[in-house]
């Protein structure tokens, strides 16, 4: 709740702040710096996602710099905050997966850089920009990893634990594949509509990746890391199955997660950054 309420008193922020700027002062100096926040929903892939399915409620809260560099391309970095999660209990029934009983969600933090290559050519100036602008992303970046599952009413954190006797990072690179459009609301704000897919480079956003552990420090991660028994007997062939050393996850395929966000993007003023470049040198 807390960061809903910061999240909109930032944008409310923005938004008077823009509207402050004279226009008619500026209009013949382009800008090519703008800033943009916005908020959407995920939907994770991997181990246990069973069905395509965005997160309930607002799951994504993002904040993005761009540069306009060349006619068709600008430069954009982004920093996210979302969750995802996944569940077992949403497999068909008698199946390995149902049988395994595992679940997670997970509360991470992202950024990246990405190249944004536009459609169609930069319109002259930018109070003259088209109405609609689609545009094509691609880029790099990193993500944190923190899974956790519920027992007892509580969530637990796992990468700690050594599930699977692998004690893997914290984090992860990760290529973000986007696509959207710009839609000018009037002469110095947008409003995105935008879709990325976040290719990561770890088998472990769920901690679900290869084979059960053999041995743990913990009773609890031996608990975690086997949850069959409290489902019982699905299918007894799977049920013996699923011991240390079994099947507990495909390691031939990595995580990802798919967003899809809502965007309000304000063009700074030209001579933002030589006013304060002046104000140094005097």
């Amino acid at each position: 709740m807390q960061l809903k309420l910061c999240f909109l008193a930032i944008t409310m922020s923005l938004s008077g702040w823009m509207s402050a700027q004279s226009f008619f002062g500026s209009q013949y100096n382009d800008r090519y710096f703008t800033i943009n926040i916005g908020t959407g929903q995920t939907a994770y892939f991997g181990e246990l996602n069973h069905r395509f399915s965005l997160e309930e409620g607002l799951s994504n809260y993002n904040l993005g710099f761009e540069a306009r560099l060349l006619n068709h391309i600008s430069a954009r970095t982004t920093f996210e905050f979302y969750r995802i999660s996944g569940d077992d209990s949403d497999a068909a029934d008698s199946s390995f997966a149902q049988q395994r009983n595992l679940s997670f969600r997970s509360k991470n933090f992202a950024a990246n850089l990405q190249a944004i290559y536009y459609l169609f050519p930069y319109n002259d100036i930018y109070h003259k920009r088209r109405p609609i602008e689609p545009f094509v992303a691609l880029g790099f970046g990193f993500t944190s990893i923190n899974p956790q599952a519920k027992i007892d009413s509580s969530f637990v954190d796992l990468r700690g634990l050594k599930t699977e006797g692998v004690d893997y990072r914290g984090s992860s690179f990760m290529i973000p594949i986007g696509l959207g459009a710009k839609f000018k609301l009037n002469q110095v704000v947008n409003l995105i509509l935008e879709a990325n897919y976040n290719l990561t480079f770890t088998d472990y956003l769920d901690d679900v990746s290869n084979t059960y552990g053999r041995s743990f420090e913990t009773e609890l991660a031996a608990t975690l890391s086997n949850r069959k028994n409290e489902v019982g007997v699905i299918d007894q062939e799977i049920y013996d199955s699923l011991a240390p050393g079994g099947k507990r996850g495909n390691p031939n395929t990595n995580d990802g997660y798919f967003s899809i966000a809502i965007k309000l993007e304000f063009y700074l003023p030209g001579n933002l950054f030589s006013k304060r470049q002046n104000a140094a040198e005097n």
